[in-house]
This record gives C-alpha cells, sequence and structure tokens, in this order.
C-alpha cells in the first residue's frame, strides 16, 4: 500500500511539474517572440518612429489594465548578453 501511495505521489508531482515547466516556457517565449517581432519591424523600416510609439503606447496602457510587470529596453538588452555568454561558456 506504501508502494503505491509512493508511486502515485511521485507520478503527480512530475506530471505538477512538467506543466508548470511547460506554462513558464510558453509564457518567456511568447514575450521574446513579441519583443523580437517588434525589433525587427522598426529596424527594416516596417514601422516608423512614430507608428512604433503608437503601438508601445497601446501595448502599455493594456499592460497597466491587465497589471503586467513591464519590462525596460535595457534590461532586455542585459538578459540577451548574459544568455550569450552562457551560450559561450556552454560550448568550451
Amino acid at each position: 500500500m506504501e508502494l503505491t501511495t509512493y508511486k502515485v505521489l511521485t507520478g503527480l508531482a512530475y506530471i505538477t511539474l512538467i506543466i508548470i515547466a511547460t506554462y513558464t516556457s510558453w509564457k518567456k517565449g511568447e514575450k521574446e517572440g513579441s519583443v523580437f517581432m517588434l525589433k525587427y519591424l522598426r529596424e527594416n523600416k516596417f514601422m516608423n518612429d512614430t507608428d512604433y510609439a503608437n503601438f508601445m503606447r497601446h501595448v502599455r496602457s493594456e499592460r497597466n489594465s491587465m497589471g503586467v510587470e513591464e519590462v525596460s529596453p535595457t534590461k532586455l538588452k542585459k538578459n540577451d548578453k548574459e544568455k550569450e555568454k552562457d551560450i559561450s561558456n556552454n560550448s568550451e
């Protein structure tokens, strides 16, 4: 009886961990993809500065209404640099 209960609890713990990891990864990827797309559109002149500023104002107002934490561009650049360092360290 104890062994069966242990196996069931262990299985549930693994399933819960997979669900949490999938959700977190999906949310992070969704945000990074959106930021990348905006950066791409701006750099390749699909959006001029005025369009970009209007769109970002709209996004910020949506975030404020939803209560989502805003990430500054400097923090994003810092995160990109840290990722590049991690990748270069792992390849050695």
